[in-house]
């Protein structure tokens, strides 16, 4: 049952449009695999589809109620009213009321708190989100439990019968006449009247004739930009694309040190607070088909692909917006700023401001990356007491002999220094065609690696808002061998440990096992 559970969790991934979170330095060096910039995928949305989520995942088996025909009994009774979203006509109890779970797909549920709607505190919920093509459940995932849907060309659901808040829980896929699939995600409390409550919910839904095909793409909720940017705002300029701050704001002492080719640059505002970092790459390591954004975003001339993430935390609002040149360079801006409605105004603006220039246009070939020989023969010699790190075949490695192992045996590199351990160095082989392999980067290094085909090199800077002593230096260095494998390796050190990295890099021997 596992399997089905597991499957199951795919499902409603894909059904839900993942989007990705905003991937920060998070000090577990081997868990992150890529620099700031590059995202990983997300399936867990808000509201009624993460407890949906967390249901599957927590739960160890599927069981279907073997019914094939859902129960006559409509009408319920007690006020049940219509509602209508994603192509679809529900029935849903009378207390249960419209909400947005963050992501723009239409949401109907309870909470337990008076007042204003608050989606974490949802106790019963239905979602309604579009399911791409293939994405449908079939028999592969489990008892699939065929059902009528008036209007339908056929329609089918799975049900937990316990999940994770205690109830039942469950999708239900229905298939349009156009060929479309629209999924149906719903949670429901530990109660004793939840048993029949998902099957009287599952028999209320018909197919809205009236939907459009917006409504069947699911499409989530805009980012509100301001194209005209106040007269005391200056704009800049980073390898490419061109956006607008406010004039007061300058870029921090660490970015101005860096080189023209660093990828990152970063900006503060009088206060030396972190509020905005630009961050280039030469395309986004995750195909179009299989990506999403929470906020959309109208596209600035010139892009082919733009979306933003908001994540409000403690006072503070982390905003993630991302554009890419049509067949050129990827950006990512990381707008920090206090919540509330100055906050917001200064993440529209800045959205709406975003420009490409020519230099957008152009991705480097890897013969057009600059030559990081001179600055690994410019580090200091290996100090004799550094001992060597070969706990992967086809990886050797010096590092400090004080430093601390965490690989745990894995089959990767993990190495610590001491102490509060804010410096350390990892590595790993990974298959061929593994997603984002083998990308040239925007601002990054070539370097003859012995056995190797080619390596590149890519760093960045992270400095968390409002806290100068996170400031940080991170390298990421992909060797391609032979054999198509990959060797990557991170590092993680204060600002000023550059030359460390260097100096560790040119140790690097890799061969075949």
């Amino acid at each position: 049952m596992k399997e089905q559970s597991d499957t199951l969790v795919t499902l409603i991934h894909d059904a839900a449009g993942q989007v990705g979170p905003v991937a920060g330095i998070d000090g577990e060096m081997m868990a992150r695999r890529a620099i700031r910039h590059e995202r990983t995928r997300r399936g867990v949305i808000g509201g009624a589809v993460a407890l949906a989520v967390a249901a599957v995942v927590t739960v160890g088996g599927l069981v279907a109620t073997g019914r094939q025909t859902l129960p006559a009994g409509w009408p319920f009774g007690g006020g049940w009213h219509d509602v209508s979203g994603g192509g679809l006509l529900l029935s849903v109890p009378a207390d249960w009321d419209a909400y947005d779970q963050g992501e723009g797909y239409p949401s109907w549920g309870t909470d337990e708190k008076d007042g204003a709607f608050d989606p974490a505190a949802v106790t019963s919920a239905v979602t309604v989100v579009p399911v791409d093509e293939g994405g449908a459940l079939t028999e592969a995932d489990g008892d699939v439990v065929e059902t009528d849907v008036p209007a339908a060309a056929s329609a089918q659901y799975l049900l937990m019968e316990e999940g994770w808040t205690g109830g039942p829980e469950g999708a239900l896929d229905v298939e349009l006449e156009s060929g479309r699939t629209v999924r149906v995600l719903v949670v429901l409390p530990d109660a004793p009247e939840s048993a029949g409550l998902f099957e009287q919910l599952v028999e209320g839904v018909r197919v809205d004739p009236d939907a459009t095909e917006e409504d069947l793409e699911g499409q989530g909720p805009m980012l509100d930009v301001i194209e005209e940017h106040p007269a005391d705002w200056a704009v800049q300029e980073h390898q490419g694309l061109s956006f607008a701050v406010p004039g007061d704001w300058v870029e921090d002492e660490l970015s101005a040190t860096r080189e023209d080719n660093w990828p990152t640059v970063s900006m503060d505002d009088t206060d030396g607070e972190l509020r905005l970092q630009v961050t280039t790459s030469g395309a986004s390591p995750v195909p179009d088909e299989e990506f999403g954004y929470a906020y959309g975003l109208d596209l600035p001339p010139g892009a082919d692909r733009a979306g933003a993430e908001l994540d409000p935390q403690d006072g503070t609002l982390h905003a993630f917006v991302e554009v890419r040149r049509a067949g050129g360079r990827t950006y990512s801006i990381d707008v920090y700023v206090p919540e509330g409605a100055d906050g917001d105004r200064v993440v529209s603006t800045i959205a709406g401001s975003l420009e490409f220039t020519p230099e957008a246009d152009d991705l480097p070939a890897y013969e057009d990356l600059i030559d990081a020989r001179a600055l690994v023969d410019a580090a200091p010699a290996v100090p004799q007491d550094w001992v060597v790190v070969s706990d992967v075949p086809g990886i050797r490695l010096r590092v400090p002999s004080d430093w601390i192992d965490q690989a745990g045996g894995d089959g990767t590199i993990a190495r610590y220094a001491p102490g509060d351990q804010d410096e350390g160095v990892g590595a790993l082989i990974e298959e061929a065609g593994i997603l984002g392999n083998g990308e040239i980067p925007v601002g990054g290094y070539r370097l003859d690696v012995p056995g190797a085909e080619r390596a590149t090199v890519r760093m960045t800077d992270y400095t968390a808002y409002g806290e100068a002593e996170a400031a940080a230096f991170n390298a990421r260095a992909e060797v391609e061998l032979p054999d198509g494998r990959f060797v990557q390796l991170t590092y993680d050190g204060p600002p000023d440990s550059g030359e460390r990295f260097w100096q560790m890099l040119g140790t690097l021997e890799v061969g075949t096992d």
